[in-house]
């Protein structure tokens, strides 16, 4: 590094700012890049000054702090002017004496008032800390309702983990009652909800009329449009339709909100094509935009790897191949970026392909050498509880991640632990990476430009980008591209986000017509309104019952209803042994199931789902689903592993099929169809005998079980949270928890101590 040269570039770029000739997001890179030049060099204290100067110059002081991580003293003995006025301008950054934010973070603190509507939708980069500034927000303002909407249940966990373990969010603990399921007993004066989209609409079902919400915060708000949301594979997805609702009934008049999103492209005035309806949405609810997408808070380097021998990437990594293919190359770079004792992430754009290049890695043995001792309980757990022939176990003993959608919730956030504590070199993912899941790499090497068969927005890329380099971690992260396409869509055009709700040429689901402004509605839509509420007044079902599953439509809800009111008496009897077979044994009675899956297989749309209810083998008698599911409730996921395994599959996609089954299918897809039976069973069986419907006996007690593996409050916790089985059990089994308690492994210790501080709410 030319010491003099590099300073003089980080002073001209001071210099241009303040005449207005460059941007502060181009400052900030400049500065950022000066910071990672000289991190690693022997630093003066004239050097610091400098660089204390600089940090509070762009309103980053954490990029002074983090010097220390790369065991640099930060001390400053003689100050001078900048020195001293630079201290003075950080401590308006300081919010507590452990706590500060960074210059746009306050910017947006600043946005909220008392007694004033705040309302905002904040676009921003990977690395700009948008949930730290939500709970400085929700401290600032003292709000006594607040809910918190997350994509995934791993997102809810890990929030609901950070406020019950780390010091800086005491507050909340001392302050609030925090609820992460929809079945709550009693509400306290300052709740704090932390939810997925599903789990808010599931409460707000139960208890809207009880309480008034004043903040809520939804990340990842691009999920409204079902074009922008990132997936592994092409599927029917659902989720934006549960987006938009979980949206629609947060924004109640006066609550405050932030909505936030990455690298979300807005509209452009002379653009004619550009679909505005996001804008409509942001104006009709008095939402006001905050764009900080340039504001990469951690740099980016891009660098595409072609046909050339050596690539020069940055003072710490040169890359030189001796073979042009790219298993070859991708192993070559791998072990360049071991050799400077660094970590990478490894972008694929499928399961299978995930598996495939951890054999790749596995067998060039460029880590054949690594020491897996620091986790080989946790080796050996998952040996004794899956299959010691699984690939991901023998990726482990080599130093590699896997981490994709089918890898077990629990084992994929231990994977992503052992990843940040470099206790392993490498993690090969899909877009599950994507989700919100913190790593500490500094390294992306891209091995594709699509997720599925679907080619890569402009969108999914730059947030596939945005794992390279992590903010308190890095200045700079490395975007290695082995597949050129990937940069086609880096600088492709962005495309606008949607909102069918405000569009009157976009094709609306069922649900939203009830959703969605008579203005954006067509003739067809209203009269489509006006059929389905003729068919309601018909059958005499009332609001409330559309009110549940508000995902599936009402059309679908009547359906349901018209086939149980056809049932034979004979077919009755068979859905009432079924409830007590679940109520007594928790496992089903095969003919009161299929009685069960014969009538919704009307309308249910997943086509993995549909083939588990019509494919009935051999003999024709019941559902794949029907012997899955009991093999799921009396073997759990190992007992379900072995009905695969027992069927000629092999290791790795008996444990692959399950995972789909119970994570996606299970959870998600049968749940909702079995729930909607459930309520329209139980409305029937009210109008028949005028019992109220809440004492009706139905199949809750499966719902339950299919979507939580757990019934008591601190079982469905622990499971949210991602454990073994042997944990959930112990919650579970009050009469027998100790004797659970000394069967657990090595392992399971370890994560019971961790679980159990969080069911407790001990900091």
């Amino acid at each position: 590094m030319d010491r003099i040269k590099e300073a003089s570039n980080v002073i001209i770029g001071i210099n241009k700012y303040r005449e207005n000739q460059i941007e502060d997001y181009d400052l900030i890179k400049i500065v950022c890049k000066y910071f990672d030049d000289i991190k690693d060099e022997e630093i003066s204290e004239a050097d610091l000054r400098f660089l204390k100067y600089i940090s509070n110059t762009v309103g980053i002081p954490h990029f002074y702090d983090l010097l220390e991580k790369f065991n640099n003293e930060t001390e400053i003995n003689n100050f001078d002017l900048n020195t001293l006025s630079s201290i003075i301008y950080e401590s308006t950054l300081n919010l507590t004496s452990t706590n500060k934010v960074h210059k746009y973070q306050k910017e947006i603190l600043e946005l909220f008032k008392p007694n004033q509507l705040n309302r905002f939708f904040l676009s921003a980069s990977t690395s700009f800390g948008k949930t730290h500034i939500v709970f400085e927000i929700i401290q600032k303002m003292n709000y006594d309702n607040v809910v918190l909407i997350f994509p995934t249940i791993a997102l809810l966990s890990e929030n609901l983990q950070r406020l019950t373990s780390e010091d800086n969010y005491k507050y909340f603990l001392d302050k609030y009652s925090i609820h992460t399921l929809s079945d709550i007993e009693d509400l306290d004066d300052k709740n704090l909800f932390i939810y997925t989209p599903e789990r808010y609409l599931s409460f707000i079902e139960k208890r809207e009329e009880e309480i008034d919400f004043d903040f809520a915060f939804v990340d990842e708000v691009y999920k409204i449009d079902n074009d922008y949301i990132i997936d592994e594979e092409v599927r029917e997805n659902e989720r934006d339709v549960a987006y938009r609702l979980a949206v629609f009934y947060s924004l109640k008049k006066d609550v405050d909100t932030l909505l936030a999103g990455p690298y979300i492209d807005f509209s452009r005035p002379n653009d004619n094509n550009y679909n505005r309806s996001f804008d409509r949405f942001l104006e009709v609810n008095n939402i006001k935009l905050i764009d900080y997408n340039n504001y990469e808070i951690v740099n980016k380097t891009y660098n595409d790897i072609k046909s050339k021998k050596n690539y020069f990437i940055d003072d710490d990594l040169e890359l030189s191949f001796e073979k042009t293919s790219k298993n070859d190359r991708l192993i070559e770079i791998v072990q360049a970026i071991s050799n400077i004792n660094e970590n990478t992430i490894i972008y694929c754009y499928s399961r299978n392909s995930v598996e495939s290049y951890a054999k790749t890695l596995i067998t060039s043995k460029i880590f054949e050498n690594h020491n897996s001792g620091d986790y080989v309980d946790f080796l050996t757990h998952i040996s004794n509880n899956f299959n010691k022939e699984w690939t991901l176990i023998e990726a482990l003993k080599n130093g590699i991640g896997i981490h994709h959608g089918l890898v077990p919730k629990y084992i994929q956030k231990e994977i992503v632990s052992l990843f940040n504590n470099d206790l392993i070199r490498v993690l090969i993912s899909t877009t599950t990476i994507t989700e919100g899941v913190n790593t500490s790499a500094k390294n992306l090497i891209v091995l594709h430009s699509m997720k599925g068969t679907k080619p890569l927005k402009k969108f999914d890329a730059k947030n596939i980008a945005g794992r390279a380099g992590r903010f308190l971690y890095h200045y700079s992260g490395r975007v290695i591209v082995l597949k050129n396409d990937f940069m086609k869509a880096i600088n492709a055009e962005a495309e606008g986000i949607k909102h069918k709700n405000y569009d009157l040429n976009s094709p609306k689901d069922e649900v939203d017509l009830y959703y969605t402004d008579d203005e954006y509605l067509t003739d067809e839509d209203r009269l489509k309104v006006e059929d389905i509420s003729s068919k309601q007044i018909e059958r005499n079902i009332p609001d409330e019952v559309f009110q549940l599953y508000k995902v599936v439509s009402r059309l679908d809800k009547i359906v349901i209803y018209d086939r149980i009111k056809l049932l034979t008496d004979l077919e009755i009897n068979a859905i009432k042994k079924l409830i007590r077979f679940i109520n007594f044994k928790m496992d089903i009675d095969y003919d009161g199931f299929q009685v069960v899956l014969n009538i919704i297989e009307p309308i249910v749309k997943n086509q993995k789902l549909k083939f588990l209810i019509e494919y009935k083998g051999e003999s024709g008698q019941y559902s794949t689903l029907t012997h899955l599911v009991h093999f799921y409730l009396t073997g759990g996921f190992r007992g379900s592993i072995n009905f695969k395994l027992g069927k000629g599959s092999t290791v790795d996609k008996a444990i692959s099929d399950t995972s789909e089954f119970v994570y996606n299918t299970l959870k998600y897809q049968v749940v909702k169809y079995l729930g909607v039976f459930n309520i329209m069973y139980k409305f029937y069986r009210f109008q028949v005998t005028q019992q109220p419907i809440d004492e009706v006996s139905g199949l809750d007690r499966l719902l339950t079980k299919l979507e939580y593996n757990a019934f008591t409050e601190s079982g469905r916790i622990a499971s949210d949270f991602g454990v073994p089985t042997a944990i959930v059990n112990y919650y579970e089994n009050s009469e027998n928890s100790e004797n659970i308690k000394q069967s657990f492994d090595d392992y399971e210790i370890e994560i019971f101590k961790r679980v159990e501080k969080i069911i407790k709410g001990e900091n």
